[in-house]
């Protein structure tokens, strides 16, 4: 009795030893976390300012600067941005430039090839030196605001203890790879477009191709009449699939999204104060925190006084409303980038022919470092036009891309801070370097315009929606587009303009610009038929109430369908889906069962009939993708599934057209079928559930508890309707307003300000975002001071 007694002390001894040590690690853990928050009250000193600036913050961590001059805003706005977002900031630049590996070891490094293709730190150099003394005077304020932020802390950021890493310093160039950043996440997807259509036109009868890639369809809505409308196209004999011999093939499945967004205007002459106003929620993938920092940015004689949101890593309102003018933007996908086919020196293959004759690539040295691995060398070669880009079928391009040109990205955004008019703003359009934008504009007199903002290739006349051969000097680009030349609108006579990541201008306009891979119309047309059924006397909340627009218009038409399917089958298992199907609703709302059958069924035979006319596709080039070469193909899907034409169904499909139709629907409702869920548990909401994380939750235990966002089910969908809304993409923020009355005006944003997870305001305002609460464009009630004073 006594020897067991003695054991169980010491194993109680043990336990609370063990128990101590652990509740002392998770102090320190906590201590040190803790370490790395912002600082919110009290007084800083730095030798960088020249007069004192103020830091307000609400109870949300929303933020207003104010101070004596531009320079010292821009110190401020780097101090801020880096004790809330360093690690964000961090991610983007090595993004840009290729350097995640030197983070995240071997897991990042094809991530990192890809990338160092582009250089873009040494164009990162090139940029700065083509920018004007002003600008560049403004980041070196910025960057010593971000260092001084990040020496601050008391602890390095987080993320940097969980990676047992240190982060580096922040440099002028590192605020160019943020802006690259933004043109690898907006305009990358335009040069993969076109590497696809060249993968189905050469793999694929060309009547199936040309068939299968419209420029125009029925969901057209540009700003510009259209001189020759769309027509149905003849859908080609049979002839051209009997050649595949194949059966049902589908792609995986990706459940792709297009970044983008949605935007639009009223004149004055709808709206109640004669103010002109504007909408604008720009969609992209969405994490914890998200990509926009909320801002107002103030100096004390008034001359500035703009709010919005910004981009960490960078001095400026991105979007927003500076008084006299507001604005934001859409993704254009106008055609920014070519490739060149390369005729190769049969008697040297190191050179390839230009007009001027045969000359040598340009070899470049990369160096990627890896963690916990050695460096790679990566060999790149270059041309007059651009880097050498290898496709799957060996033969050479060189790819040329505005944001290869250093005249193409600078600091020009600041200009929108001063502007008072739309007619001003619109003249700044193509000295601002940013990825080509739809830029929207409105100003308080009630002028309303569209312009692309961003730089735009002055092409020869000829055809650029295919590699071409510009080795004759007849094909190329002639510098960019100025502001007389490029496409704009201004005060329509309906007082409205949209846009929504489709084709806004028709005719020469169109042949001007040309497709980047542009959106179907169907957001842009609901968002057109939305304005136009709005009259006047208008307020933000009715351009707000589009922004939640979950109307199924784009299913509308798959809706019968299905309906006529299911009335005509002759299989029981059916009739149980016959009455949601019927009574679905016509909206993508949580609670729908029918839209969510509607929804899978349409995606099924869209992959399954797809999958099966791209198959020799597939089946030749391993990178073949049909849904990234156009976002066009549902015109064309629909004419088939509408005439179901003899011989264009698979080889292994018994029973015509409808037992094609009955198998797509059976495979798109497996889990009824098989029993997992029940039909009335089938709703939309629970396949379209949030999942906002932060980047490292996925590989460190528990931390996710700490840094994501509740999962939660969504109304809207990814794609084809005005509200957005996906897994971990969607709106990445909601704005609403009017120039000169920004205190009615809406805005919010998913995951909050904050990008520490004991901050207390980590995910301030994401409730609302999720529900759709409007919530105040400008900053609440001061709860937070921090005053920066010069260093004596």
């Amino acid at each position: 009795m006594g020897k067991s007694s003695s054991v169980l002390s010491k194993l109680k001894w043990l336990f609370m030893a063990v128990a101590a040590v652990i509740l002392v690690a998770f102090v320190g853990l906590y201590v040190t976390f803790r370490a790395s928050l912002p600082a919110l009250d009290g007084t800083m000193s730095s030798s960088s300012l020249d007069h004192n600036v103020l830091l307000e913050r609400d109870k949300n961590g929303n933020a207003t600067l104010t101070a004596e001059n531009r320079g010292d805003l821009a110190y401020a706005t780097g101090f801020l941005h880096s004790q809330e977002r360093f690690f964000q900031m961090d991610l983007s630049r090595r993004l840009a430039a290729g350097e995640l590996s030197e983070l995240f070891g071997p897991l990042a490094l094809n991530m990192d090839r890809g990338k160092r293709l582009h250089r873009f730190r040494v164009r990162a150099r090139a940029a700065l030196d083509n920018m004007p003394q002003y600008h560049r005077d403004l980041l070196k304020k910025y960057v010593k605001g971000v260092n001084d932020g990040l020496k601050d802390l008391a602890s390095k950021p987080f993320e940097y203890w969980l990676l047992q890493q240190d982060p580096a310093p922040w440099s002028d160039e590192d605020t160019v790879l943020v802006i690259y950043s933004m043109f690898l996440s907006l305009q990358e997807g335009s040069i993969t477009s076109e590497e696809q259509r060249f993968y189905l036109e050469k793999s694929l009868d060309p009547r199936l191709a040309k068939f299968l890639l419209p420029y125009k369809t029925e969901w057209d809505a540009p700003l510009q009449k259209d001189e020759n409308p769309w027509t149905p196209q003849e859908i080609p004999p049979s002839t051209v699939v009997q050649s595949h011999k194949m059966g049902l093939a589908f792609m995986p499945k990706r459940d792709d999204v297009v970044p983008g967004s949605n935007n639009w205007s009223v004149s004055g002459k709808l709206t109640k104060t004669g103010a002109a106003m504007l909408s604008n929620d720009m969609h992209l993938g969405i994490r914890a925190p998200g990509t926009w920092f909320r801002l107002r940015l103030k100096l004390k004689d008034d001359s500035i006084d703009v709010s919005g949101v910004s981009l960490p890593g960078a001095p400026l309102i991105i979007a927003g409303s500076n008084g006299n003018v507001a604005w934001g933007y859409t993704n254009s996908f106008v055609d920014t980038s070519d490739f060149i086919e390369l005729k190769i020196n049969p008697e040297n293959d190191q050179q390839y022919l230009t007009p001027a004759g045969y000359v040598a690539f340009t070899t470049h040295q990369e160096k990627i470092k890896v963690k916990g691995a050695d460096p790679e060398i990566m060999e790149i070669r270059d041309t007059i036009w651009g880097p050498v880009y290898d496709m799957d079928n060996g033969q050479h391009f060189a790819l040329k891309w505005v944001a290869h040109d250093p005249a193409a990205v600078n600091m020009g955004l600041i200009s929108m801070e001063k502007v008072t008019t739309v007619e001003e703003a619109m003249k700044t359009a193509p000295g601002n370097g940013i990825p080509a934008q739809n830029a929207m504009l409105v100003d308080a007199q009630g002028n309303i315009g569209w312009i692309n903002f961003g730089a735009l290739p002055k092409r020869r006349p000829g055809d650029y929606g295919r590699p071409g051969d510009w080795s004759r000097g007849v094909l190329g680009w002639d510098g960019w587009l100025n502001f007389e030349e490029r496409p704009k609108i201004y005060n329509p006579a309906n007082n409205r303009l949209w846009s929504a990541n489709s084709r806004i201008v028709s005719g020469e306009d169109y042949k001007l610009v040309g497709d980047g891979g542009a959106d179907i119309g169907a957001r842009q047309q609901q968002i057109r038929d939305d304005l136009m059924a709005l009259g006047t006397g208008l307020v933000e909340k009715d351009l707000y109430a589009i922004q939640l627009d979950n109307r199924a218009v784009f299913w509308q038409r798959w809706q019968k369908q299905l309906v006529a399917v299911l009335k005509k089958t002759d299989d029981p298992e059916f009739s149980p889906f016959l009455k949601d199907v019927e009574n679905w609703g016509g909206r993508a709302e949580i609670s729908s069962v029918g839209f969510r059958l509607v929804k899978n069924y349409r995606t099924a035979v869209f992959e399954g009939m797809l999958g099966y006319l791209t198959a020799p596709c597939i089946k030749k080039f391993r990178s073949c993708d049909y849904e990234r070469a156009s976002h066009q193909m549902e015109s064309p899907l629909w004419r088939i599934v509408d005439q179901r034409p003899d011989g264009w169904l698979p080889t292994d499909v018994k029973g015509g057209w409808q037992a094609f139709f009955e198998g797509m629907a059976r495979h798109a409702w497996a889990p009824v079928f098989t029993g997992k869920v029940a039909l009335k548990n089938y709703i939309w909401g629970e396949q379209n559930r949030s999942s906002i994380r932060h980047p490292l939750s996925r590989s460190v235990p528990l931390l996710g508890l700490l840094t994501d966002m509740p999962k939660a089910m969504q109304n809207g969908v990814h794609q084809n309707m005005p509200h957005i809304s996906g897994h971990d993409f969607g709106q990445s923020e909601r704005i609403v307003v009017s120039p000169g009355h920004e205190e009615d005006g809406i805005m919010n944003m998913p995951a909050g300000q904050s990008g520490h997870p004991l901050s207390p305001y980590y995910g301030a305002g994401h409730d609302d975002w999720l529900t759709g609460k409007p919530t105040p464009f400008l900053p609440g009630k001061t709860k937070w001071s921090l005053k920066f004073v010069p260093a004596s």
